[in-house]
């Protein structure tokens, strides 16, 4: 896919589900600066002035659930030798991870199953409690993996178990799931459960 196709599919994304829950694009879809996050279709954005990142989880057939990079190169090649670090908490609010239950086989996307797509919406708050992003707390991580309800079924493809600690990391990140439906909707109540819940 073409980096301006992702980047608009995701903002037509954003006008038909998010605009109409109540929610305004302040600052338009772009590619992040990191030419090797395009792999995971790396943008961000903001919504009611909340900075975002996005990203589109990499599935693969031999483990369940999806794989995302979360890091930025630092602002100065000089430090840390210009090697890749987390991203900094207090660079944006919401973490957006699209996932899909396909994966990339030497090019070619193979279905697994029936067709199923959601969001993960992860306020930075939780990103700093579970150690993902940069902060007083933690160094941070620069990639991590999610578990979308279908991570415990792996249907006709791929044989690695899915392990007790990938089913912990589960519970914690469903809350902040949607489900994206065949028309590409989702549900605006939920959608304001999700993007509330740290307020709840």
């Amino acid at each position: 896919m073409e980096n301006k196709n992702y980047c608009n599919e995701l903002e037509s994304f954003l006008t038909k589900e998010f605009v109409p829950a109540g929610y305004k694009i302040t600052k338009n879809v772009e590619l992040e600066s990191v030419p090797e996050s395009s792999e995971y279709e790396a943008l961000v954005f903001s919504l009611n002035e909340k900075n975002i990142v996005y990203r589109k989880g990499k599935v693969t057939p031999d483990r369940p659930g999806a794989f995302l990079a979360v890091w930025q190169r630092p602002s100065s090649p000089s430090i840390n030798g210009n090697k890749p670090i987390p991203l900094k908490s207090n660079e944006f609010d919401y973490l957006f991870v699209r996932v899909e239950n396909y994966f990339n086989d030497r090019g070619n996307e193979k279905l697994i199953n029936d067709s199923k797509s959601g969001i993960f919406i992860f306020p930075v708050s939780l990103l700093i409690e579970k150690g993902i992003v940069s902060s007083t707390k933690s160094k941070g991580k620069t990639g991590f993996r999610v578990f979308p309800p279908w991570s415990q079924d792996r249907g006709i493809i791929g044989t690695k178990v899915f392990s007790e600690s990938g089913k912990k990391t589960q519970r914690w990140q469903l809350p902040y799931f949607l489900e994206i439906d065949g028309d590409g909707s989702i549900d605006s109540y939920e959608l304001k459960k999700v993007v509330d819940h740290e307020n709840v």
